[in-house]
């Protein structure tokens, strides 16, 4: 992985993924589950820590996957990210994140800036030129955080749903 990311570093023989400020970004440990699950919930994704381990479970490909936290110094974890590899037939691959959260009470504080520098360093590290990220229309402080660190909104589209 590449080492050179401005104010933020990379070292990857000690998990931490990028410092800036007070806040380290580092990749999960099973003792942030149950924060993670807590941060997903404020986003209306309602899960358990157990929930969340299973599905990290399936996600240890780094070449496929990606998902840091977000912890302030002395503190407990204010954010996470995740991402993945999206390959499709009609389009090159791409990076794709999957969810971004940073707590509430912490927000505009830099931390989820931090966390996209992270993923888009890990996006580049594994050969990818793009990076994407769907937001629900009703998150308008998303949207304004996304083009404010310069994504384009490209595409507004529906998203359909069915349980198997």
């Amino acid at each position: 992985m590449p080492t050179g990311l401005g104010p933020a570093t990379l070292k990857q023989d000690s998990n931490v993924v990028s410092v800036q400020a007070s806040c380290a970004v580092r990749q999960t440990q099973p003792g942030d589950y149950d924060r993670m699950a807590d941060l997903a919930g404020q986003l209306g994704y309602e899960c358990t820590g157990e929930e969340i381990r299973k599905r990290l479970s399936d996600m240890q490909d780094t070449n496929h996957y990606a998902v840091f936290v977000a912890e302030l110094v002395g503190s407990q974890i204010m954010g996470w990210i995740g991402a993945h590899v999206f390959r499709s037939v009609e389009t090159a691959s791409r990076a794709e994140i999957s969810g971004l959260v940073v707590d509430e009470g912490a927000r505009s504080r830099g931390i989820g800036k931090t966390l996209l520098d992270a993923v888009e360093v890990w996006a580049r590290s594994i050969g990818c030129c793009a990076i994407s990220v769907r937001s629900n229309v009703k998150r308008d402080r998303a949207h304004q955080f996304y083009t404010n660190n310069g994504y384009e909104h490209v595409k507004t589209q529906m998203e359909f749903h069915k349980n198997l």
